[in-house]
């Protein structure tokens, strides 16, 4: 049985709520069978692409050959470490890059309030827990 394209469903209904006031949610009825994830996928990529924003690319940490290595005095492990490096939420302004340092001596937490920031940079979530340092650790990373 062979369709041709003006017998696809088309959506008659296009409804779109807000959920909050960073999304939404969007309602297209009906559609064909499968093509509601072909065009969530599309949208999703689509909105991800245009999205500007800033994130943590590269680390290098005193001390730490690669990123399956441990260091001395701090509780979690390099890789550990990275992604919570990847849960820091950073806005940079007038820029397209910055480097961040830091340094911390144990014993206590790292959190993202203890980075040393440029002027052009602000740390959304400043409370983001880095690590954990012991009573002999630190760190010293950019």
């Amino acid at each position: 049985m062979t369709r041709t394209a003006n017998e696809f469903l088309t959506p008659q209904a296009i409804k779109v709520e807000a959920v909050s006031g960073t999304s939404a949610k969007v309602i297209l009825e009906p559609l064909e069978r499968g093509f509601g994830h072909t065009l969530g996928n599309a949208l999703r990529r689509i909105l991800l692409s245009s999205l500007p924003g800033a994130a943590v690319v590269e680390v290098e940490i005193e001390g730490v050959e690669h990123e399956y290595s441990t260091l001395e005095g701090l509780q979690q492990d390099i890789v550990e470490l990275l992604l919570n490096l990847k849960g820091l939420s950073i806005k940079l302004f007038d820029q397209n890059e910055a480097y961040l340092t830091l340094e911390k001596q144990g014993p206590g937490d790292i959190t993202a309030a203890d980075l040393r920031l440029p002027h052009n940079v602000e740390v959304v979530n400043p409370e983001h827990l880095i690590g954990t340092l012991s009573a002999t650790g630190s760190l010293k990373m950019r």
